[in-house]
């Protein structure tokens, strides 16, 4: 909030970073500074430090490529390695990865993990050892990766809401930045799961462009959603505050990372929907939108690639469920009139909010509808996932038909004004 507060003013005072009302977006009346995406970007990097050195967590840089860490995933993500599951007599459940002859790691119930280690005493009982502390929060290839290439991103896009930047242009920038998480991680979509009933569908080496082109494609789904005060923002709340309850992300300090975004976007929040008074408003912007699409997928696709979360490949597009059947249909469509000649990068009333508010639905309605179902499909599909742990298809097969029912049902809302 603090962050905002300052920035709106710079903002404003320098006339840097304004959004001009113009004939086409309806919804605002003055000139509004675009500076929420940076006060969320500080509000995590300041909320980041206090995390780590003032409270008793532990940074422990030896999880990154060459440490520990890396090696345990590998080994507990391998095709040849089988995940044991030990079922408690309260109806709990413990897996268990075998890494090696002397090591194995183990999935409490709560999320938590713990590396233990089989050694001889002088007894010749074998005991076990903890390798890993608990209160320690890793730094990994991937958070550090994931860190630097946000940043990038909402730099580079800080000069599209500047100067503006061509359509082909960004979406190169943003594959080259996918691209570049990957080759830095080594994390990307290898796998989608029993999606069909068949077995699980493993991608290998094409999960590389498939990645690239699921999050560039989302990416711009997250910007093109942001019409509307708070819709955005709430979107990618609804996805966070989902994956922490599906990782239990509370009960294992090493995640608790992950409260900061969400955080950071509930300050936003207070200004962009008007809360602290509407000539105290601040948007995203490009920077904000497409930062926050590049994060909350990123988290997506790290979570439902490792077994050990118990999160499915399917149970993502739950999370995102309005965001990703809104910008199908909407493409589909403007391929479509392509054909015929139009301009597909043109910027048009005919996303599901506009569609929403030209039929005569107040903005209040069209934000709290929206969010609400959000919320209601992130929860149904978490119910699925728990459910049908094994079964994916279960999940995908329903996800098709909300996505049929989607596409006629929206398509056919008349406009009224």
């Amino acid at each position: 909030m603090v962050s905002n507060a300052i920035l709106r003013q710079v903002a404003k005072r320098n006339k840097i970073l304004i959004d001009n009302p113009d004939s086409e977006r309806k919804f605002h009346k003055n000139p509004t500074p675009l500076t929420g995406g940076i006060g969320i970007s500080i509000g995590i990097i300041f909320s980041g430090i206090f995390l780590f050195f003032i409270t008793q967590n532990d940074i422990d840089i030896s999880y990154t490529s060459s440490g520990l860490l890396q090696s345990i995933e590998e080994a507990s993500n391998s095709e040849k390695t089988k995940i044991h599951e030990i079922n408690l007599s309260d109806g709990q459940t413990i897996k268990v990865s075998i890494i090696d002859n002397d090591r194995f790691l183990m999935t409490l119930p709560d999320g938590k993990k713990q590396v233990y280690e089989i050694t001889s005493s002088e007894s010749s009982e074998s005991i076990l050892k903890k390798e890993i502390k608990t209160n320690s929060i890793p730094i990994t290839d991937f958070s550090i990766g994931l860190i630097a290439f946000t940043i990038l991103i909402q730099l580079v896009m800080i000069i599209d809401d500047l100067w503006s930047i061509k359509e082909r242009n960004k979406l190169i920038i943003q594959a080259i930045c996918v691209l570049g998480l990957i080759l830095f991680s080594d994390v990307y979509i290898t796998n989608l799961g029993n999606l069909l009933g068949f077995g699980e569908i493993q991608l290998g080496i094409f999960g590389i462009p498939f990645t690239i082109f699921c999050i560039v494609g989302m990416m711009n789904a997250f910007n093109y959603i942001d019409g509307l005060n708070g819709l955005c923002a709430s979107f990618s709340l609804v996805c966070l505050t989902s994956i922490i309850a599906i990782v239990n992300a509370f009960n294992s300090p090493n995640l608790l990372v992950l409260i900061l975004p969400a955080g950071a976007i509930v300050g936003f929040l207070m200004y962009n929907l008007g809360i602290f008074g509407d000539q105290r408003n601040v948007f995203l912007g490009d920077n904000g939108s497409q930062a926050l699409g590049f994060l909350c997928l990123w988290i997506l696709v790290y979570f439902s690639q490792f077994d050990d979360y118990g999160f499915s490949p399917v149970t993502a597009l739950w999370l995102v469920a309005i965001l990703f059947m809104d910008a199908v249909r909407v493409l589909s469509t403007r391929i479509i009139s392509g054909l015929r000649g139009a301009n597909i990068f043109k910027a048009k009333r005919d996303h599901i909010h506009h569609k929403l508010q030209d039929y005569g639905f107040s903005n209040e309605f069209v934000y709290s509808g929206l969010i609400l179902s959000a919320g209601s499909l992130s929860a149904f599909g978490i119910f699925l996932n728990r459910i049908f742990q094994e079964s994916h298809y279960y999940s995908f097969y329903a996800f098709l038909i909300l996505w049929i029912c989607f596409h006629i049902i929206v398509n056919k809302i008349p406009k009224n004004v």
